[in-house]
């Protein structure tokens, strides 16, 4: 009986595990699941092996009879680990907030350029190429938001660096597109086309219209002063300059009305005499440096007419109805046509393109 007495007596005698042994093995998964591993991997690493170390001195104190066990220093030790563990942890989450804020800010920016892209590309038809990178960078941009959730920092960068390859090809394409309007050359040509219609009309009285591609609009002059402006639409390739049938481009020139049509195809049409005397000549360069397909003749039957400005045509000048209306109403057989490409570069398009041009 006694013997029984005293054994239940060291028993009760028995130290308890320290706490601070399974509040290691917790801080352990937590550091698991907030990604150090990741980002401190070989703090992480020297971390796990401290507490694979504290396990075992447990474990070869708690197989000693319960009197004769001493958990303070494996106690002190834990309590060592876990501060160590905490700095981690703090260490992980703060690497992880700047990760997060570094790949969030730079989503942002890559969805920016698309944005601008997009609204530079509002602007003309000739944007197949541009717009399939740009759809393409905006999937991979979805993406990136679904892994920023989810804290996969390391899928994200992978994500982001093919949004961004995919921009970059949109932007060399809109950059192939728009290169000669930033060509001073080709500005110098354009402002003079238009400056010598605007004069003919002041000096002559007369009627003229000038037809601004980039802008998307066509203006109407009686003795060198504006009475109208209207939107307009053009071919699928309409920024570029008409050099034979069937390359859906809208020309570039001075032109006039030959023939009127009350009643056409497109609601009411105006006829100009494309080509003229420069563009057989630029077609007839062309086809000597093979630019043009062999069998392509230089076409013809280029208008401005109604049915819409949103329908593509294959090169004439698109416009609303109501707006084609007033156009016919003013002018004649023998009417000034200018069709130009720009007239000024400090317009909101190309000042854009030409910022774009500079930074890209």
């Amino acid at each position: 009986m006694l013997l029984g007495f005293h054994l239940i007596f060291f028993a009760c005698k028995t130290p308890p595990v320290p706490p601070e042994a399974q509040q290691v093995e917790n801080l352990r998964e937590a550091l698991w699941r907030a990604g150090a591993s990741f980002y401190a991997e070989q703090s992480y690493e020297r971390f796990k092996a401290e507490l694979k170390s504290g396990k075992e001195k447990l474990a070869r104190e708690r197989a000693k009879f319960g009197w004769s066990r001493d958990y303070s220093s494996l106690q002190a030790d834990f309590r060592d680990l876990l501060q160590k563990g905490n700095d981690l942890l703090a260490q992980v989450e703060t690497l992880k907030g700047s990760q997060a804020k570094y790949f969030t800010d730079q989503t942002a920016d890559l969805a920016g350029r698309v944005v601008r892209l997009k609204r530079m590309t509002d602007q003309f038809n000739e944007n197949g190429p541009v717009r399939k990178s740009l759809s393409q960078a905006e999937i991979k941009l979805s993406e990136t938001e679904t892994l920023l959730r989810k804290e996969q920092y390391g899928a994200v960068g992978e994500t982001l660096a093919v949004a961004e390859n995919c921009i970059r090809e949109a932007e060399r394409s809109l950059a192939s597109i728009l290169s000669r309007y930033l060509d001073k050359r080709e500005l110098d040509k354009w402002q003079k086309w238009a400056g010598e219609t605007v004069a003919e009309s002041r000096t002559n009285g007369t009627v003229a219209i000038l037809v601004n591609k980039i802008e998307r609009k066509l203006t109407i002059y009686k003795k060198g002063a504006v009475i109208a402006r209207f939107d307009i639409g053009l071919g699928r390739y309409g920024l570029s300059d008409k050099l034979y049938s069937g390359d859906e481009a809208t020309p570039e020139g001075k032109y006039q009305i030959t023939r009127k049509y009350p009643a056409s195809q497109f609601y009411k049409a105006l006829l100009i005499n494309y080509p003229n005397a420069d563009d057989q000549r630029t077609y007839a360069l062309a086809k000597k440096e093979g630019l043009i397909p062999a069998q392509a003749g230089i076409g013809g039957y280029i208008e401005i007419h109604g049915g819409g400005k949103d329908n593509l045509t294959a090169g004439c000048v698109g416009l609303e109805n109501k707006d084609m209306d007033e156009v016919y109403k003013w002018a004649n057989v023998g009417t000034a046509v200018t069709i130009v490409g720009a007239v000024s570069i400090e317009n909101t398009i190309l000042a854009e393109i030409k910022e774009f041009a500079k930074n890209g």
